[in-house]
């Protein structure tokens, strides 16, 4: 793998804020500001300047773009949320749900007719392609900035948030998540699923990537977390399809690569080394409520401003419950024996 650019294409006037390829890996889409979306042919050679293929023309700017995984469809999204095939110029379908901008939109990857999208007014919603008509819709505390289907389950989704949390929903029970997952100090800003459907990543304001098993029963704990000293604040994740590595782009205009099981060599085993890793995993597995183990399991080289800050953080959190449960217990007693009373929480 070289590190300088194939092809190099003057696309847009306008900043490219989507970007997906068809399942056949033979065309590329590029949605941008500019209110136009584009196909490209990636078959084409380096000797020549690229010239799209088609052009689709929009009402809004476009902040987001996903193919369908059978047909050949796609979905943007900008103030409204547009169904397009690649044979005609003007949109199939065409949803909103009220007038607030819609950041992100992605097809699910098994039941291929639905649709998720994150809305500015705190809202993910769901969309029929089928019925042409809207299926649910959650609202959340704050913000949610992206969105990702689960490939192995089609009626689970993850959702990351600027309440820095990512939250697991089954659309079967769509009033509360499945799970919580804390851990980033900042606005996540990215998710996306393993190949496998256990594992998701999230990229942060924080200028960190961070892994999770959605089946974890401790909410602040990550699985790994990938980080460089001049790293910046992370806008992009993704997992490569032999689950075997996670790219992420940052705000420093840099694309890394890391590996999905950090202890696991980039090269072939040889000979009986497959064995010796395996066996290796299988003692650490049967140890690890050991306390030696757990230690060296959970240890992480945190930078040490993430450290300070994700301390703060609790600290904060502990007084308002403190603050919280001191209100409980006043409204209980009776006004004449109300005494104001202070509490310090380290």
């Amino acid at each position: 793998m070289t590190k300088r650019a194939k092809v190099q294409i003057d696309a847009h006037r306008h900043s490219i804020d989507g970007v997906t390829i068809s399942p056949d890996g033979v065309a590329c889409f590029s949605a941008s500001r500019d209110k136009v979306v584009k196909m490209w042919d990636l078959d084409v050679g380096t000797d020549k300047t690229p010239e799209p293929v088609a052009e689709y023309l929009g009402d809004f700017p476009f902040s987001s773009i996903d193919h369908h995984y059978h047909k050949s469809n796609f979905v943007t999204a900008s103030d409204i949320v547009s169904v397009w095939d690649v044979n005609r110029t003007q949109p199939l379908q065409k949803f909103s749900w009220g007038d607030e901008t819609v950041t992100c939109c992605r097809y699910n990857k098994v039941e291929t007719d639905l649709v998720a999208c994150c809305m500015a007014d705190r809202g993910v919603f769901l969309y029929d392609t089928r019925t042409q008509s809207a299926h649910s819709k959650i609202v959340l505390e704050m913000r949610s900035t992206s969105v990702c289907w689960n490939p192995m389950d089609p009626n689970v989704f993850v959702t990351g948030c600027d309440d820095r949390n990512c939250y697991l929903f089954d659309i079967r029970l769509p009033g509360r998540p499945r799970n919580v997952f804390q851990g980033h100090i900042k606005s996540v800003a990215s998710v996306d699923f393993a190949p496998t459907g256990y594992k998701f990543a999230a990229g942060s304001q924080d200028c960190t990537v961070r892994m999770w098993d959605i089946n974890q029963n401790t909410k602040s704990e990550s699985q790994e977390m990938y980080h460089t000293k001049r790293m910046s604040r992370v806008l992009a994740v993704k997992w490569s399809p032999d689950n075997s590595y996670i790219y992420s782009g940052s705000e420093d205009c840099n694309l890394r690569i890391w590996k999905a099981d950090a202890s696991k060599p980039v090269r072939p085993f040889r000979g009986p080394e497959k064995h010796n890793f395996d066996y290796m995993r299988k003692l650490k597995d049967k140890y690890s409520n050991f306390t030696e183990v757990k230690r060296i399991t959970k240890q992480r080289n945190t930078p040490k401003h993430l450290k300070k800050q994700s301390q703060r953080m609790k600290k904060a959190g502990k007084r308002d419950l403190v603050k919280e449960m001191t209100r409980k217990r006043s409204e209980n007693v009776a006004p004449l024996t109300k005494r104001k009373t202070y509490e310090y929480v380290d």
